[in-house]
């Protein structure tokens, strides 16, 4: 399906899945886990645990993904990639949703959402292509200046922390939580087979979910130092308000949220884009073919975007979806695949 030549590394494909999580989950995960106090620390805790001994079977399985219809015959993967493709534009409409409004809240005044939503798609969908090689040289360029911006700004809002207690709530349900959240992790084997080095990628992809988890667990600590759980729960977006309360010495650059929102944007636009590469991957659809269907996709994620008022819609219904319906679906697949697998394996022996 693919030229030996076009591969990537492991180091790429390590900075593309950290570079694409981190900005969307600090975002609309962290916030949301905070609130819940202790327990929600402890519910994103074992989330994290589950999505890595599901991304260990993801790894193993990969070569069944790449050979799907062998298993479950054209039909069978047709549907499957046909709810794939649903989840990428829902996804994909979700983000570019909750960005645009935030955009337009904190960053440009004046310009309506769906307006900066339809600028922000174009933005991201600049330069794609079907081109793996071309993704990875981008999260190069873009990964070292977006982390040390996200370590610089926790170290800056953590110096005006102060100490709250933390209260009880339900732990497994902030671990579903979590575990929903990571559900775009399931398109990871179809692009493994073009990594160098395949049958060696458990070590950096759990060491890069590691780092993921700290950074997502220091925010959320650092938002109840800072607000209080009371505080924190009053508020829609409170990594955006933990940025709005910190100041550099010497009154310099006093909007520092604007900074702060910059380098999400930077991280949730290359996840936007990364949705639209996925979707041409899965297809396996090139050239013109491939730019058709990137504007249709992108066409299809800008309608989600803008259906429905504003706090419904999208924003609503699209964590319910992913929790209860594409969540379960992709760890059946994942079960079933290997178990069709192991059947043909012992067959063959």
């Amino acid at each position: 399906m693919f030229a030996d030549n076009d591969r990537i590394s492991q180091r790429q494909l390590l900075r593309q899945m950290i570079l694409a999580l981190l900005g969307a989950w600090l975002l609309f995960l962290a916030g949301g886990v905070c609130q819940a106090g202790q327990n929600g620390l402890a519910g994103m805790a074992l989330g994290f645990l589950l999505l890595a001994g599901w991304l260990l079977l993801l790894i193993r399985n990969a070569g069944v993904y790449e050979n799907m219809e062998h298993y479950i015959g054209k039909a069978g993967r047709l549907l499957v990639i046909i709810v794939y493709l649903s989840f990428l534009v829902l996804t994909g409409s979700f983000l570019l949703r909750k960005i645009s409004s935030l955009c337009g809240e904190y960053l440009i005044s004046g310009i309506s959402p769906e307006f900066l939503g339809l600028l922000l798609l174009l933005a991201a969908g600049a330069g794609i292509r079907n081109d793996i090689q071309q993704r990875a040289r981008l999260a190069e360029i873009f990964y070292p200046f977006v982390m040390t911006g996200f370590v610089l700004m926790l170290i800056l809002a953590e110096s005006f922390a102060d100490a709250a207690a933390f209260s009880l709530t339900e732990v497994a349900r902030e671990g579903w939580r979590t575990l929903g959240a990571g559900a775009v992790l399931a398109v990871l084997p179809f692009l493994l087979g073009q990594v160098e080095q395949e049958k060696r990628l458990k070590k950096p992809l759990l060491e890069g979910l590691g780092k993921v988890w700290l950074f997502l667990t220091a925010a959320a600590v650092i938002l109840i130092g800072t607000f209080g759980l009371e505080g924190v729960r009053r508020m829609e977006v409170p990594v955006i308000q933990l940025m709005a309360g910190t100041r550099l010495p010497g009154k310099f650059l006093e909007r520092f949220d604007i900074v702060w929102l910059a380098l999400l944007l930077c991280s949730i636009l290359f996840a936007l884009g990364s949705l639209l590469f996925y979707g041409t991957h899965l297809t396996e659809m090139r050239g013109d073919k491939g730019r058709i269907f990137r504007a249709a996709m992108g066409a299809l994620i800008y309608g989600g975007s803008v259906l429905g008022q504003e706090g419904s819609g999208m924003e609503q219904w699209y964590p319910l979806m992913a929790e209860r319906f594409y969540l379960p679906f992709f760890l059946i697949l994942t079960l079933a695949l290997r178990i069709f697998s192991r059947r043909t394996g012992k067959k063959r022996r």
